[in-house]
């Protein structure tokens, strides 16, 4: 059956009747919430100061947030733009929609009446298809939808994961998402995305401390939605992710001249934009000119060999449907989950998982190719980045005239053909 398109919001009451009689109510410093922590110097650590500049909170700050979102943003967010984490592409009204200030009918009909917005209006639907799977499976936020997951073999690796929360990775990207995350309780989807794929595909962390973190840390923080997309990325879900986001390629769609990362990280900002995303690779005298000390004022990577812990990630998975999850591979590589309804239900499996597919003979076949598209794939060309030390100059300038000399046949020439 097919559900009849939702109703325009109810226009606002006339007049409210007031109760015979207010109820009893608590102040907000007999809860707690109000308390701030108190340094040992006696000064208050105002944590929350940032999220509060960052956000209108209320209905009027949540009507003005939407306006400026249907009025410009929209039309980029359709596009690959709403990627980019360095413009402001995206609707940035989840908190709003999470504590009730606006409606996901009113945000709806909003859009309708102003834009063509598929994709956006595609993610609204998202939001209710989470608040669905909470509803029927309860136990997504805390086990895998995929039972079979359970069995995963995951890193316990708790400085990792301490160093992902603070940002602290040494990837400039992950960082200074996890900084803005910090600093206002927010960070755009495209960067959701970038820090969980680097906690579950690269530190094989289980994706419920990802979930945690997130709970803790979000302003827009929401149970249902938290653990269908953590779920997803996590392996266990429904739907599992079909790509990875690459914490340094990954910033050409996001992060393409390095201003996001320089905003949040701006002991980085004075380096090229060649190496704001991978400061291990610039040369020592360029990093010293740039006043940036790895392990110093930014710390050293955490993972040296990201091909590496990637391809340990995926044995993980590849074990578990080698084992547990033997009886609930189907031979197109796909897995599948009987429901409490007697509903067989077939889950999307990601591509390179599905190299575990049965043979006519019901062996199951493993190869070791990683096969999900990584996020902007490919890699910078080294040759094309330009050498801003004055040294790399110099010897870039003396090798273009010895190559010029020997094109003119002016002797120097060091191709053993000199006349």
């Amino acid at each position: 059956a097919t559900l009849p398109p939702p109703p325009p919001p109810l226009p606002p009451p006339r007049r409210l009747k007031p109760p015979a009689a207010w109820p009893h109510s608590l102040p907000l410093s007999e809860l707690g919430y109000g308390r701030l922590p108190v340094r040992p110097d006696g000064t208050v650590e105002d944590w929350a100061a940032g999220i509060r500049r960052s956000w209108a909170v209320g209905e009027i700050g949540a009507q003005r947030a939407l306006e400026a979102f249907v009025s410009g943003g929209i039309q980029r967010f359709e596009g690959r733009e709403r990627f980019r984490a360095d413009q402001a592409n995206t609707a940035a009204i989840s908190p709003h929609l999470r504590f009730g200030e606006l409606s996901a009918r009113a945000v709806l009909h909003s859009v309708r009446e102003r834009a063509s917005a598929p994709t956006f209006l595609r993610r609204l639907a998202w939001r209710d298809l989470a608040y669905w799977a909470l509803w029927r499976f309860p136990h997504l936020p805390s086990r895998p939808f995929r039972p079979w997951f359970e069995a995963q073999a995951w890193s316990s690796d708790q400085p990792a994961l301490e160093a992902w929360q603070a940002g602290a990775t040494g990837f400039p990207l992950v960082d200074a998402a996890m900084a803005q995350l910090w600093a206002t309780g927010w960070m755009p989807n495209y960067m959701r995305h970038v820090v969980a794929g680097f906690l579950v595909e690269f530190l094989n962390l289980d994706w419920r401390h990802g979930l945690r973190w997130f709970d803790y840390t979000l302003v827009d923080a929401d149970t249902a939605i938290n653990a269908y997309m953590w779920q997803n990325g996590g392996h266990s879900g429904m739907d599992q992710w079909n790509f990875v986001m690459h914490p340094v390629f990954a910033a050409k769609s996001c992060d393409p001249e390095g201003d996001y990362v320089r905003r949040w990280l701006p002991q980085l900002a004075a380096l090229p934009v060649e190496y704001i995303h991978c400061p291990w690779e610039a040369p020592f005298a360029l990093r010293a000119a740039a006043g940036v000390v790895l392990g110093g004022n930014y710390p050293k990577r955490i993972l040296d060999d990201l091909e590496a812990a990637r391809r340990a990630s995926h044995a993980a998975v590849m074990a578990v449907r080698r084992g547990p999850a033997r009886g609930q591979v189907l031979p197109s590589g796909h897995e599948w989950l009987a429901l409490d309804n007697g509903v067989r239900a077939t889950l999307i499996t990601r591509e390179d998982y599905r190299e575990g597919t049965l043979s006519r003979d019901g062996e199951l076949i493993t190869g070791d190719k990683i096969r999900t598209r990584q996020s902007a794939d490919d890699k910078w060309d080294a040759r094309r980045r330009e050498r801003t030390d004055f040294l790399s100059r110099a010897l870039g300038d003396a090798a273009r005239e010895h190559q010029a000399a020997a094109r003119r046949g002016g002797g120097g020439g060091g191709d053993g053909h000199g006349g």
